[in-house]
């Protein structure tokens, strides 16, 4: 295949936790443990499927009020710490790693000249911490980086994705490939209007859950990413 043919696509969009990064549901073991300690009893299955790819203090916010009515105050209080609980987990745990074969990834389309984005559902200073671990800026590896404390709002809606087209100048995101673990990866895809929306596998999601919740395609590895792009 071609350069020309697959330039036809300007940027992948990935999400970071579950989908390239592996960090063993960390985000979600320190939101159930935040707001238990506010007295929310949630187990660990629940706060994935609940608020799974969501922005972080929006998913506290309907963990929490799914149980009781709660003011902004004990939201803020929560949120706050869950962030000290997972920055304090990221910087200090060495199993956080890499999913497999995402540098690989990453340099393949850098070569091809399609742009390297990702986007989370992390404030800005968490994505920071995991960027850098993973030396991706340092390797000049990343093009942009979108956080949803950096948009009016986080998953599903596509405010993300809208402000990357516009940092690239792009015309729109028809060009533009979503990559997630999530049905809130998924549906933000959809609703920018990404040329295809790729559900990437875990324990939570089989490929077909991921197809049933509107995937384009489903992947079980990042690497296989290159046969979507290059079919």
């Amino acid at each position: 295949m071609s350069k020309t043919d697959i330039k036809k696509i300007d940027a992948v969009v990935f999400d970071m936790a579950g989908t390239t990064i592996d960090e063993g549901k960390t985000v979600y073991r320190c939101v159930q443990e935040a707001i238990a300690c506010f007295g929310y009893d949630y187990n660990l299955e629940e706060v994935v499927g609940r608020i799974g790819g969501m922005n972080k203090k929006e998913g506290i916010r309907l963990l929490m009020n799914n149980q009781s009515e709660v003011s902004e105050a004990d939201v803020d209080n929560a949120f706050e710490l869950f962030r000290e609980k997972v920055e304090q987990a990221y910087r200090t745990d060495d199993s956080v790693k890499e999913k497999t074969g995402a540098t690989r990834l990453f340099r393949f389309l850098k070569d091809h000249e399609i742009k390297v984005v990702l986007d989370t559902g992390y404030y800005r200073s968490t994505a920071d911490i995991l960027i850098n671990k993973m030396d991706w800026q340092a390797e000049n590896l990343i093009d942009f980086s979108i956080t949803s404390d950096e948009v009016a709002k986080g998953r599903p809606e596509p405010l993300m994705i809208e402000k990357m087209v516009a940092y690239f100048d792009f015309e729109n995101a028809g060009k533009v490939i979503k990559v997630g673990d999530t049905r809130s990866d998924i549906e933000e895809g959809h609703n920018a209007g990404c040329y295809a929306v790729v559900g990437i596998s875990s324990d939570q999601y089989s490929r077909q859950d991921l197809l049933d919740m509107g995937a384009t395609h489903a992947i079980d590895e990042l690497a296989e990413l290159k046969e979507i792009i290059t079919a």
